[in-house]
């Protein structure tokens, strides 16, 4: 027996014992086979193992078998390990009258202690054992409480070697292994326990265990791969085509796609059918809420076309006083006015939340603040897009100088960027229409949207004359155009009145309310 410290063996009254370290949970099963022996032939000569504070840590389903038989003293080892855990795991290993630990209990201890806050690392070097190893039970923890309930209880049905179908158990816990349940812990639940209990009825044996448990994983992430191309803003229609993959019908398919699977003709049938019906359900789709939470449920490669105004950080708290005429100020409201890195951050997420939902050859224009026009380029071009160059508005009438001490601010600029792979739509105009700009009062009269005070109800309202502009040469009726920052609805007005489809989101309900009335009604 390793011991890390000198062992006194002596006899000992069982009320030496004052407290218990264990590493597993106590069978009864065990305790009551233990108890039969002692009847029958008295206490074994095994003795319990005790740290000079009466602590013991190896022997502890003999202890409980002694106390219920009503054995009052025992031989015990005294010795204090470095390492409680490691030495009662050796002891285990050692004595032939100890129930042997199997992977469960090795993988509930590791779960303990990960609960008390002990790092895998920590577990390993108490143990000795590599950290995978630690790392391989800690994984365990993956599989349901159901599932694993019904490993456990194989397990602990071992302990009573006089059950009639003792074999039948014993073939059924030879055939768990921690390798084995490695390869459901990502499956779902439902999958995990259907497994499992199969298994442990010998309905299925390990080879079949793992093929269906691949074949689950390829299922799964056909599923993922389903949901992601169809998004989340029409559940009901996502829940169909997943219900229809659930059935096993494209497993071959999405595995012959290579080691990580890959959609093959009669899953993107599935996906056309879908988007489909999608397009056929809605056409126009208002979202109020943020664009960074909200966008997450627009689908994978499903949109045509980009054309979005989102903030140009350009707010400014600075007041020019002026003479004859009130204070002025640039101060566009908190929507435009975050520090400049995390603006900055906006625009990578922008440029790669936009590669995502883009179909490939779609185009986009997305208006930009002067100072951050060749930021934006930059950073769309590292998301992976084709930069197209720029588009600029000039204002036909953009108003007075306020300071009269600069040039009149009379350009607004876009950047066009292209999703690379697949046909690009432009509906080359001719000329003087091809140029990259086109001249354009802001909005006015009617089409300027005000508040109930007659106030301006949006500050950067763009005109629909230079949206319809950008829209004929990118789309084609019947194409998905989309908005992430929507503002009072202009892209959605031009979109309904030329045929298009739209998804649009906007966060400010003033401007949402706006919207919703421009483009719905």
């Amino acid at each position: 027996m390793p011991l890390d410290a000198p062992v006194s063996v002596s006899l000992k009254p069982l009320s030496f014992i004052t407290a218990f370290h264990e590493v597993r949970p106590l069978n009864p099963a065990y305790v009551t086979r233990l108890r039969q022996k002692v009847r029958a032939i008295g206490v074994k000569p095994y003795p319990l193992s005790v740290t000079p504070a009466g602590v013991l840590f190896g022997g502890r389903h003999r202890y409980e078998a002694f106390s219920a038989e009503g054995v009052t003293e025992c031989l015990m080892h005294i010795s204090e390990p470095a390492s409680l855990d490691r030495e009662a795991i050796e002891l285990n290993r050692a004595s032939e009258d100890a129930l042997p630990m199997s992977f469960v209990d090795y993988a509930e201890m590791v779960w303990r202690k990960l609960a008390d806050g002990t790092t895998q690392q920590a577990i390993a070097d108490e143990l000795g054992w590599s950290k995978q190893k630690a790392n391989d039970y800690a994984n365990l923890k993956r599989i349901v409480q159901a599932a694993w309930e019904v490993v456990s209880a194989t397990f602990r049905t071992l302990a009573d070697v006089a059950s009639a179908d003792a074999a039948d158990t014993k073939s059924a816990a030879a055939d768990f292994t921690e390798g084995l349940l490695r390869c459901i812990v990502a499956l779902t639940p439902a999958q995990q326990l259907e497994l499992v209990q199969d298994l442990a009825a010998g309905r299925i044996n390990k080879n079949k265990f793992r093929s269906q448990a691949d074949a689950y994983r390829a299922r799964n992430a056909a599923i993922a791969w389903v949901r992601a191309q169809l998004g989340d803003i029409d559940p009901e229609i996502a829940d169909e085509a997943t219900v229809e993959v659930a059935r096993g019908l494209y497993d071959v398919e999405w595995k012959a796609g290579g080691e990580d699977g890959g959609a093959g003709p009669k899953l993107k049938r599935l996906i056309e059918a879908a988007q489909d019906k999608f397009a056929k359900k809605h056409s126009l789709i208002l979202i109020h809420g943020d664009f960074y939470q909200e966008v997450d449920k627009v689908g994978d490669a499903s949109v045509d076309a980009i054309i979005t105004d989102p903030p140009y950080h350009i707010s400014s708290n600075r007041i020019y006083r002026l003479a004859n005429q009130a204070d002025w100020n640039k101060n566009f409201g908190e929507w435009d006015s975050e520090p400049e890195a995390a603006f900055l951050a906006n625009i990578q997420t922008w440029a790669a939340t936009f590669f995502r939902i883009m179909k490939p050859g779609a185009t986009g224009f997305m208006f930009v603040g002067e100072a951050y026009l060749n930021i934006a380029q930059a950073l769309f071009d590292a998301a992976g897009f084709d930069i197209k160059g720029t588009f600029f508005w000039c204002r036909a009438n953009p108003g007075t100088s306020v300071t009269k001490a600069d040039f009149m601010p009379a350009m607004d600029h876009a950047i066009q960027f292209v999703k690379p792979g697949g046909k690009r739509t432009f509906n080359y105009p001719g000329e003087p229409e091809s140029y990259n700009w086109m001249k354009s009062p802001i909005c006015g009269g009617r089409e300027r949207l005000a508040n109930a005070k007659g106030e301006t109800l949006h500050p950067t309202q763009k005109p629909e004359a230079v949206i319809r502009h950008l829209m004929d040469l990118i789309t084609l009726p019947g194409d998905l155009v989309f908005d992430g920052f929507m503002g009072v609805g202009s892209t959605g007005k031009v979109a309904r009145d030329t045929g298009r489809k739209f998804i649009g989101i906007e966060k400010d309900p003033g401007y949402f309310a706006a919207a919703k009335s421009r483009v719905e009604g």
